[in-house]
């Protein structure tokens, strides 16, 4: 009796685990479309496999990372491992083992301690492996904000082979992602996840038995190239800025010559690659050059954001269509919409404000803002929420008029993330109408600008 009391208690520990994870992945398949302008996985295919999956990723954006990529590829569901500190003892532990994250630790976090607790997480693992779980692994070991790969922690090759010893499965095959956003910590940009073609590694299993170390290295080298490819991977951390510049500068206009879809992000992704590759090849060529290029897009950067402009408005183009009587038709939209703009503002600015506030006071590093903006946000706006809904019954007395509120205020606010963008857009071009002048005058600049880029 008490065997079966316990299989019970099990079976409805599972079940509840189950219904946590679910409940958490609708409310943030609905929070993150929110965030982020656009998400976008390719070769997700590669993940829809029956065997074992461990999932090689870098890692720019901390919990954000694996989350929106789980959501991005479901089915299957992932699991993957994350920093040991932060699974501090009580509800945050639980929540984050119970939504299917397994602590790994690094020395400089848990010391020679930590490491001996990861023999556990190792094991957890392979059981997860065995199941034929696809888990995720960050093979740099480390949460950065750079367009670059760092190099590979020789930990994920020991797991790979520890994983294939303790399965004994020919199936076990690690996938290569490279994760790419525009800019990781800000609100509405794009976030791209390029899956690669799988690694067998059954194929490294004759020279493990010979040589455990050699195969190790092996296998890195086989994933480190494997990875780069799936990133924009700016060599040296002082052309950062540039290759943000040349993004600016050039990205939509190649993307249109080439016959491609700016707004696939596959597509978009193959332009900044060969953008970050000019910047590569000129700053090993043709140096004096590219400084010549910093010196005069500081100028002319800045002279955008001192404005309050931005650089399609200066392209001749893409600002073809930058006429007074656009503004006029622009003007009517933003009048036809504003009370809907209004409706949405009123609803979601206490929300959105708070999380913004709670979230910066919290964060120090930019890699932790969209994740912990994502967290506070599910509390902040199902509060909020649930104060409209309160608000409207106490007021008219009947259920459906709050339901109607809350689902207006809704509506509203998906739609205020359209019509603010094109609120400003309609504003910059009124402004460089207005100054004829500037407006010459910072497209020679930028003409400046493009013929030291025919240089490189």
């Amino acid at each position: 009796m008490l065997k079966l009391i316990c299989e019970k208690l099990a079976y409805f520990y599972r079940c509840f685990n189950y219904m946590i994870w679910h409940i958490l992945r609708y409310w943030i398949s609905f929070l993150l479309p929110a965030f982020y302008k656009s998400i976008q996985a390719k070769n997700t295919r590669h993940l829809r496999v029956k065997g074992p999956v461990i999932i090689a990723m870098n890692h720019p954006n901390a919990f954000t990372d694996p989350v929106a990529f789980t959501m991005a590829c479901y089915p299957p569901r992932l699991r993957y491992l994350a920093r040991g500190d932060v699974f501090k003892p009580g509800f945050v532990s639980w929540m984050l083992e119970n939504i299917g994250i397994v602590p790994i630790f690094r020395i400089q976090d848990g010391g020679k301690e930590g490491l001996k607790k990861n023999d556990d997480a190792y094991r957890r693992v392979n059981e997860l492996l065995k199941k034929n779980a696809k888990i995720i692994v960050f093979a740099e070991g480390l949460c950065v904000q750079e367009r670059r790969l760092r190099p590979l922690k020789k930990g994920i090759a020991r797991m790979v082979f520890g994983a294939y010893e303790a399965l004994d499965n020919d199936e076990l095959i690690v996938v290569p992602v490279g994760v790419n956003y525009d800019k990781p910590d800000k609100f509405r940009s794009n976030l791209f996840y390029n899956v690669g073609e799988p690694i067998y590694v059954k194929d490294f299993i004759g020279e493990y038995k010979q040589n455990p170390a050699r195969a190790n290295n092996l296998f890195l080298q086989s994933l480190e190239p494997k990875m780069k490819e799936l990133i924009t991977h700016i060599n040296v951390e002082k052309n950062d800025e540039v290759v943000y510049q040349l993004e600016v500068l050039l990205k939509r206009d190649w993307v249109m010559e080439q016959g491609l879809k700016y707004k696939n992000l596959d597509e978009s992704f193959i332009v900044l690659k060969q953008i970050t590759e000019l910047v590569n090849k000129t700053a090993e060529t043709n140096q004096v050059a590219l400084d010549e290029f910093k010196s005069k897009a500081r100028i002319y950067f800045d002279s955008l954001n001192k404005n309050r402009l931005r650089d399609w408005l200066i392209n001749p183009k893409q600002n073809k269509n930058l006429t007074w009587s656009m503004v006029f038709i622009h003007s009517i939209l933003l009048l036809l919409g504003a009370p809907i703009y209004i409706f949405g503002f009123v609803g979601n600015f206490l929300p959105a404000f708070l999380t913004d506030y709670i979230t910066r006071k919290l964060v120090k590093k930019p890699e932790f803002y969209s994740s912990i903006a994502l967290a506070i946000s599910m509390i902040v706006f199902l509060v909020i929420y649930c104060l409209w809904f309160f608000i409207g019954y106490f007021l008219f007395a009947f259920i459906s008029y709050p339901i109607a509120v809350c689902a207006v205020f809704m509506l509203s606010g998906w739609f205020c993330l359209y019509y603010h963008p094109l609120l400003l857009k309609t504003a910059g071009m009124y402004r460089v109408l207005k100054n004829r002048p500037l407006s010459q005058e910072l497209l020679k600049q930028r003409e400046s600008l493009l013929s030291l880029i025919n240089k490189f």
